[in-house]
């Protein structure tokens, strides 16, 4: 009887392993034993490489290990084990292939002899993980394409499967080179396509280049007739002219606390903000303001920009912050002598007190630089200390958060 019970509980695992919704993985068996199976069977062997405290690889075996398309394709194809990669067998084999895990989850596909064919890194949709383990069953692994990339391959439809193994691999730096490569060698009439956006659309983010020229001109036949996604169109453009009106608009001090040149480029900065016109960005009006002031300082006008400084700041501008407010200030404190204004500048600069306690130091920073100014040594001290103290207070909450 016992030993029927016994048969009768192998059966029901036999089967549980059969119709499993998912991948059935074996979980922390030895790497020998694994490499046993694979040379048995003929089969890759896909790893899932997790540690316990990794929010995405727990995300990863909840909602997209357990889906029965997954499971349908890698079981049946591969050996399928999962490591904690801080203990065990997983300690060693994060050791062996430290180069291909750049972090959590990483997933690898190595054949029978220990060498890695495919890789991926980071959460992965349950459809582009399927299509990067048929890439690897065929042979059309990420090592085997970057040779043909090297070698000079560059039809359009490898380069689809290329990107997207680069992509997976989280290789985010070589998949930029690739797609500025391929934009700046081509008409960027080419976006049209269907497989060259797929593969190039979202790389499409160097301001100055003609893809991008054309992106921003097409921008609402692209999210109508082609019926792209918009959304995530206007937030690329956004975010490049964002960063690049940033670095025009910016104010800079040397080590000494001295000033430095502004950018006297104002043509291109009307040209950007053009572009955050022309797709109906939000922002824009800020940025014009912006450059106004930019304009004014560059031509020595303080008065008429410290008169625009205070048109943002009243108007709750999200560019007109403390700490922008405060570089205003500190760029034309320096050639001031009217004590109203010096004054005026205090006055503005104690409002932003208590509405941002992680940026408050640095209010107290250009308080003290002000008051110094005005000879009031001793509260310019207290300033000082203060802004020294909250300072401190913020760095070590900015350690902590990544120990």
């Amino acid at each position: 009887m016992k030993r029927l019970l016994i048969l009768f509980s192998m059966v029901i695992l036999t089967v549980g392993r059969v119709t499993a919704q998912g991948i059935v993985f074996h979980d922390n068996t030895p790497w020998a034993d694994i490499q046993k199976m694979a040379e048995e069977q003929n089969k890759l062997i896909f790893i899932d490489c997790y540690t316990t405290w990794c929010g995405p690889c727990k995300v990863l075996a909840r909602d997209v290990f357990p889906q029965k398309k997954v499971g349908d394709y890698f079981n049946p194809n591969f050996i399928c084990v999962k490591y904690d990669m801080e203990k065990g067998d997983g300690k060693m084999l994060n050791e062996r292939y430290k180069e291909h895990i750049p972090g959590y989850p990483t997933l690898l596909f190595i054949d029978k002899n220990g060498v890695v064919k495919q890789k991926m890194a980071g959460f992965q949709e349950a459809d582009d993980l399927i299509k990067n383990a048929q890439m690897a069953m065929q042979g059309r692994d990420l090592f085997t394409l970057q040779k043909e990339y090297d070698g000079g391959n560059r039809d359009i439809h490898f380069l689809v499967d290329y990107m997207a193994s680069l992509e997976g691999a989280f290789k985010k730096d070589e998949a930029k080179k690739v797609a500025a490569d391929y934009l700046s060698s081509h008409d960027p009439q080419e976006l049209d396509r269907d497989e060259v956006w797929q593969a190039f659309g979202k790389y499409v983010t160097d301001i100055h280049s003609p893809a991008f020229d054309h992106l921003v001109n097409h921008a609402g036949r692209y999210g109508g007739i082609l019926k792209r996604d918009r959304q995530a169109i206007n937030f690329q453009i956004k975010s490049a002219c964002d960063r690049e009106l940033r670095q025009l608009l910016r104010i800079q001090f040397d080590e000494q606390g001295q000033a430095m040149p502004l950018s006297a480029d104002t043509t291109w900065a009307e040209k950007v903000i053009w572009y955050l016109e022309k797709t109906g960005q939000a922002g824009s009006d800020q940025y014009r303001l912006n450059l106004y002031i930019h304009k004014q300082l560059l031509q020595g006008q303080y008065d008429e920009a410290w008169q625009a400084v205070k048109t943002g700041v009243k108007a709750r501008m999200s560019g007109f912050y403390s700490l922008k407010v405060g570089d205003y200030i500190a760029y034309m404190a320096p050639h001031m002598r009217d004590k109203k204004v010096l004054k005026d500048y205090i006055a503005v600069m104690e409002g932003f007190l208590n509405r941002d306690r992680s940026t408050e130091y640095t209010v107290y920073k250009t308080l003290a630089m002000l008051n110094r100014r005005l000879g009031n040594k001793q509260l310019a001290e207290q300033q000082r200390a203060t802004y020294e103290e909250q300072l401190a207070i913020e760095r070590k909450k900015f350690e902590e958060m990544f120990k």
